[in-house]
């Protein structure tokens, strides 16, 4: 038990920091994704990722999403590998309940259904 808390806070730690150094920059990238939240067009999933809540997005959108979807993976893989005993699927499940949380509320997040729902 002691070790999967001491797990679980390594964990925390590590996906704080990489949300304060990465998961969100450049600045063009955030603006844009924050337009896309704002306007309802993009949630924040589950598994730490970003999905399309409206089938309404355009292409460029849709790139950003996979972009920093690509980039969440990238970062959430060197997580999970310099955490003992901790797995891709750990770091995802716990940034996507870190993300949910600091969603702002008028934004959509994906609740324990899958189903997209205004916060």
């Amino acid at each position: 038990m002691r070790k999967s808390v001491s797990k679980f806070r390594m964990l925390v730690a590590l996906i704080g920091m990489a949300f304060a150094v990465t998961l969100f920059s450049p600045a063009a990238f955030a603006d844009a994704l924050d337009d896309a939240k704002a306007a309802g067009i993009v949630g924040e999933k589950r598994d730490g990722y970003l999905g399309i809540v409206s089938g309404g997005a355009d292409a460029a959108t849709q790139r950003l999403v996979q972009d920093i979807n690509l980039k969440r993976r990238d970062r959430y893989r060197e997580i999970a590998q310099a955490t003992p005993g901790s797995t891709l699927a750990d770091v995802e499940a716990l940034a996507g309940a870190k993300i949910i949380g600091q969603t702002p509320a008028g934004q959509y997040v994906q609740n324990a259904s899958g189903a997209w729902v205004r916060k």
